[in-house]
């Protein structure tokens, strides 16, 4: 079996374009390939890598033919140690060491986790360490899900817990205990003067399938004479009912007359590039068709074949619903209060960029992720999409996909995010355990501090560092990204690159 990709490189003209190995292998290839997903993950990340021209083992120059790279692939007796050997240093996490590229081994799960769907207890949970130098962790309830099994079991946000299953969580274990089953059994516990003790109240949960609304909380608030929306927002999904759902909340925020916006984002992990610019649309109303809110690279390859054909690689403000002519309900106001932590990610961290230029930002929380980097889910068949043209020569039937970090974002005035956004006013939710208020509550220590500037009233009394620090769980990836769903360009790249089999 041989391959090509195939770049399409002027209108109505095909060109072979050698972004894999070269076709010389005599009069055949000698090296029996030992596992077909390895030459689809290689393949794939050839082709749409950003930082494809700096990881050498993806170079066409040190794996010139077919049996020099078979040679290479046989060394990786696993799909995922070959891709994670790709990833390029670049392409990790400055807060956790963690990359932001992965490889799935089934697509369905992902395509699911991206619209919100998964198998849950209808909890978001943060993992802290309960002291410097120790493994064993305590899990609070950041919030829950209505109408989900921890909603029903009457769990709170606030609550706290060390134990699943009689067993202390820790840093080795917190994956299968956490994750691992779906009917668990935790043991809720209480915090005072900073000591940790079990309540010995356990409560047991069974995971279901829910399709979590990203809106949480849409809610108008009147102090002091002044009326602020309240937002919060957990996961940017592209789907036409959340769509209007959001656009709804602003109309009902226009009709209150609000002065002025809460934008809750500490919990939102990013999402689609179509629905942040959609919500920056709304919040700076006074955006036109020809402001720009981002501006998108991608790799020489990649870039050359979009900008030859045309293809506008910046995303402008919008006035109507994505793939619809109903008119956003835009805000006119001149400010925004977005609230932030660790778990705040990609394309939240797109809105606060792209809105940087045009409206008065005002951060509180504490630092984002910083990530600035887009992603595209490509799945283990001849032109990588989920459902080929030319099925007919797909060399497995895996459920394999990958979803490389293609493009780096940035705004326009150039600004990148690598290290995250700090905040103006930096509050954290940890130090408050002991007695969080729920989201909402004009005392809920972020909420609090921005109502405070706003009215000019203080309402938070703050609290010393409890010296607890949150971990990032390996369960926080999938969503920390931005997802290219742009279809003009995702259509002109899908087409220029194909793997082809022969």
């Amino acid at each position: 079996m041989k391959h090509s990709f195939i770049m399409k490189y002027l209108a109505g003209l095909f060109l072979v374009f050698t972004v894999g190995c070269k076709n010389d292998d005599g009069p055949g290839i000698s090296v029996e390939l030992q596992n077909e997903v390895n030459e689809f993950v290689w393949f794939g990340m050839n082709g749409y890598y950003y930082w494809v021209d700096e990881v050498e083992d993806l170079s066409v120059e040190k794996y010139p033919t077919y049996n020099s790279l078979y040679a290479f692939l046989n060394t990786y007796s696993q799909p995922e140690d070959l891709f994670d050997d790709l990833i390029h240093p670049d392409d990790f996490s400055a807060s956790s060491g963690k990359p932001f590229s992965w490889i799935v081994d089934d697509y369905e799960e992902l395509e699911a986790s991206f619209q919100g769907i998964s198998k849950s207890f209808g909890y978001e949970l943060g993992l802290l360490r309960i002291a410097s130098g120790s493994d064993d962790l305590v899990a609070y309830v950041k919030y829950v899900i209505p109408g989900g099994p921890a909603a029903n079991a009457g769990i709170m946000r606030g609550d706290v817990f060390t134990e699943v299953n009689g067993t202390q969580l820790t840093e080795d274990n917190y994956l299968s205990l956490l994750f691992g089953n779906e009917n668990i059994t935790i043991t809720l516990a209480q915090i005072q003067d900073n000591t940790i003790s079990s309540t010995d109240q356990e409560i047991s949960l069974i995971a279901v399938d829910i399709a979590e609304n990203p809106i949480l909380i849409s809610d108008v608030l009147e102090l002091d004479g002044v009326k602020i929306g309240y937002l919060v927002y957990n996961q940017f999904v592209n789907n036409n009912t959340y769509h209007e759902e959001m656009n709804d909340a602003f109309g009902e925020f226009k009709s209150a007359g609000i002065n002025d916006l809460v934008l809750d984002l500490r919990y939102n992990g990013g999402g689609s590039v179509k629905t942040s610019v959609m919500l920056a649309s709304i919040i700076y109303g006074a955006g036109g068709s020809n402001d720009i809110f981002t501006i998108s690279q991608y790799n020489h390859q990649i870039e050359q074949s979009l900008t030859s054909n045309g293809v506008e690689l910046n995303e402008y403000f919008i006035s109507s619903l994505p793939d619809s002519n109903t008119p956003l309900n835009r805000l006119s106001l001149n400010r925004v209060f977005i609230l932030t932590s660790g778990n705040t990610a990609s394309a939240s961290e797109l809105i606060i960029s792209g809105l940087d230029p045009y409206i008065d930002i005002t951060l509180i929380g504490t630092t984002t992720v910083g990530k600035n980097l887009g992603s595209t889910t490509l799945y283990d068949s001849p032109n990588f999409r989920k459902t080929p043209d030319n099925s007919d020569v797909n060399h497995t039937n895996s459920t394999y996909a990958i979803q490389p970090i293609i493009t780096r974002f940035t705004n326009i005035e150039d600004i990148d995010y690598r290290d995250g956004f700090e905040p103006n006013i930096e509050v954290s939710e940890i130090n408050y355990l002991e007695d969080l208020p729920a989201l909402g509550d004009p005392s809920e220590p972020l909420l609090a501090e921005a109502l405070g500037v706003i009215t000019g009233v203080a309402r938070l009394e703050r609290k010393p560092d409890s010296g607890m620090q949150e971990i990032e769980t390996m369960q926080d990836k999938r969503t920390n990204t931005i997802l290219i769903d742009n279809k003009e360009i995702l259509s002109e790249i899908r087409d220029h690159f194909v793997y082809a089999g022969q």
